[in-house]
């Protein structure tokens, strides 16, 4: 079946495979089955809504308002909501079903949502579990200590300005990875120990500006090694010229030159096709230990899926962006996991049979439902019984198909965030103008007001962090790239030195997103293998210059 998109007016095409997964996933009420139809939107711009739901970075404060307090929000002071702290959404204080309300028939399915969310409390800020001094972490799992501007992770110790981490522990500035320690600037490194300015490698230890590394040690500016000690750009080369190398990292021009280095060699080096790893009948890139998942990035232990991102341990799902966890059954959904047969919504865990739901956990046949727990049978916050709830549903259903409701996630302009505050920013890139032409939102940021004894520019900062003062956690840092100014932190400046770093010069965000610049787009592409000609599935376009080879091609290359 081929389609237009609604939105971006490009063709897609919709499988018989997907037909069968729509009908599967479609709920059952006394007996009737509520038809989930195709979507009218295409793959890409299903994702980039889902993601207009999912603000990450942009923090501010806000004062919970139930206990009062002041707490780190991803929602700014001003906008209309109401707000509570995890523990007080989470706690006994109040109760959810207190803002139910019937269903209003004679307004549309998104105005009754619209204006149930401006009268539920929502959380501030989406973490799960124990996690201690952690204020500044969001959309993070459970299980992580004294971390600072980490985002999509958990089960991390120590760790600072990093996205999609798991089980590290003392590490800045990473961009996915897991059961790393003692590192900083990393692109999807795993299991590796004080590796430096590194992208794609494992079990790496005591190196620097690696790519397409694993089980290296004592390695500097080397690419698509394996299993290699003392080398230097892709040389042999003595612990002490190995060394000379290591020790000239606490000088930021060094830094600079080195990076310089690094991407002409990884111009020039080859490329696998894909990152991903044991991943069978798998399209897209970062997939591990997955079978049969189709345009699917950053997945671990998925099966039959498509259009996951950053979602693990999912089976049988479509369009899913974070989360998973044991979830199967799950088609158009934000940060949801341990669910099944959910649909259409947001922030939710532990939900079963459950349909355009925000911030609820431990739910079971529940709908358009905001910020309730350990419930079931509630529609809009509203108790029912079991034969209430399947009469009204179905009735809901049928005047959400009559406005083109029923069927398609919640729509961008119900969502609170505007879009430059969400990761929207990051993967479908806006200019202000486009973003009011699409009738999204946009938001001016402030510029950031810093209490501090000195304001520096990144070019007068001295060379190397042997000369930085301590008084240096009193100034602020005016960005080389951004012009914002940016602080360090005391934890961030004894890493430095104990790592013999120099000091950064951009801004945490400047940062995070050079690092995205250095991933390829979540898009698939045919192009031949550069060495054997067949036709493969890789990231890279095919007009870039790299050279790619297909995964056999590869491994034969590099082993």
């Amino acid at each position: 079946m081929q389609r237009i998109c609604t939105q971006c007016s490009a063709g897609f095409t919709i499988t018989d495979e997907d037909l069968a997964f729509y009908d599967k996933v479609s709920p059952v009420f006394n007996g009737k089955k509520e038809q989930i139809p195709p979507p009218t939107l295409c793959p890409d711009c299903r994702s980039q809504r889902r993601m207009m739901w999912r603000n990450e970075r942009t923090l501010y404060n806000r004062t919970c308002e139930l206990c009062k307090r002041m707490r780190v929000s991803a929602f700014a002071q001003e906008l209309p909501f109401h707000t509570f702290c995890k523990e007080c959404l989470y706690g006994d204080g109040w109760d959810p079903l207190s803002c139910g309300r019937p269903y209003d028939f004679s307004k549309d399915f998104r105005t009754n949502f619209c204006e149930l969310m401006h009268d539920v409390p929502m959380m501030m800020l989406h973490q799960s579990g124990v996690n201690e001094n952690c204020e500044y972490i969001n959309f993070a799992g459970t299980g992580s200590k004294n971390c600072y501007l980490i985002f999509n992770s958990g089960r991390s110790e120590d760790c600072y300005y990093a996205r999609g981490i798991l089980e590290s522990k003392d590490c800045m500035d990473i961009l996915i990875g897991s059961e790393n320690q003692l590192c900083y600037e990393l692109i999807n490194c795993h299991r590796c120990y004080t590796l430096f300015f590194s992208q794609n490698c494992s079990q790496c230890t005591d190196s620097a500006f690696l790519f397409n590394c694993q089980s290296c040690s004592h390695c500097f500016g080397c690419t698509n090694l394996v299993q290699k000690e003392y080398y230097l750009f892709n040389k042999p080369c003595t612990p002490e010229e190995y060394q000379s190398h290591m020790s000239r990292l606490s000088f930021a021009s060094f830094i600079q030159e080195q990076r310089d280095v690094s991407a002409t060699m990884r111009r020039s080096c080859v490329h696998r096709a894909t990152n991903n790893i044991n991943a069978e009948d798998c399209t897209g890139d970062y997939i591990t230990a997955s079978k049969n998942c189709l345009d699917c990035f950053e997945v671990k232990g998925a099966e039959d899926c498509k259009w996951l991102t950053c979602s693990r341990l999912c089976k049988d799902s479509y369009d899913l962006f974070g989360y998973g966890y044991d979830s199967s059954l799950l088609y158009e959904n934000t940060a949801v996991g341990l669910a099944t047969s959910t649909a259409f919504s947001f922030t939710s865990d532990s939900c079963n049979d459950c349909y355009c739901c925000l911030y609820s956990q431990n739910i079971k046949n529940c709908f358009g439902c905001i910020s309730i727990r350990h419930k079931q049978y509630c529609i809009f916050n509203t108790q029912y019984t079991k034969e209430e709830y399947e009469v009204l549903v179905p009735k809901i259903i049928a005047h959400m198909r009559e406005s083109g409701d029923w069927g398609e996630y919640l729509h961008a302009e119900l969502s609170p965030f505007a879009y430059n505050e969400t990761i929207a920013q990051e993967y479908f890139p806006l200019t202000q103008e486009e973003v009011v032409q699409r009738t999204f939102r946009w938001r001016e940021m402030k510029e950031e007001s810093l209490e501090v004894q000195k304001l520096i520019s990144a070019d007068q900062l001295p060379d190397s962090i042997e000369e930085i003062p301590d008084d240096m956690l009193q100034w602020a840092i005016t960005c080389e790239a951004t012009g914002k100014p940016f602080r360090i932190i005391k934890q961030e400046l004894d890493f430095y030195r104990r790592m013999h770093l120099a000091l950064p010069r951009r801004h945490p965000d400047a940062r995070h997103y050079d690092r995205l610049a250095q991933c390829n787009p979540h898009v698939v592409w045919s192009r031949p293998c550069d060495h054997c000609k067949k036709p493969m599935q890789t990231t890279y376009a095919p007009d870039r210059l790299e050279i790619v080879y297909c995964e056999s091609c590869y491994l034969e290359s590099v082993y």
